[in-house]
């Protein structure tokens, strides 16, 4: 369901007018058809992809307003702690399978 809720608010958000370019990082073909639609009915608005290391994805270049690759270094080095405090002192914890 991530790429039907990624496609259900990327729309919501093209409609609400809450970007002017939208930045998805992903490789999944099945948001083609959102990228197509939103380019199509929001002429204004610019969807640019991400791709995560080895996910180049050519229909979904073709479809985006530009699109770049990612490598894992930068993935890694932007990595939050394994622990991360909130405000309110709750502690967020990476899962184990994520170490």
């Amino acid at each position: 369901m991530t790429d039907v809720n990624i496609a259900t608010q990327i729309i919501l958000d093209a409609y609400q007018d809450r970007y002017d370019m939208a930045m998805l990082i992903s490789g999944d073909s099945d948001l083609v058809p959102p990228i197509k639609a939103i380019h199509e009915n929001f002429k204004q608005k610019r969807v640019f992809v991400v791709f995560p290391p080895k996910r180049h994805n050519s229909s979904v270049a073709l479809v985006a307003k530009g699109s770049m690759m990612v490598g894992r270094k930068k993935l890694v080095d932007s990595l939050f702690d394994e622990e991360v405090p909130k405000k309110d002192g709750f502690i967020l914890k990476k899962p184990k399978e994520w170490i």
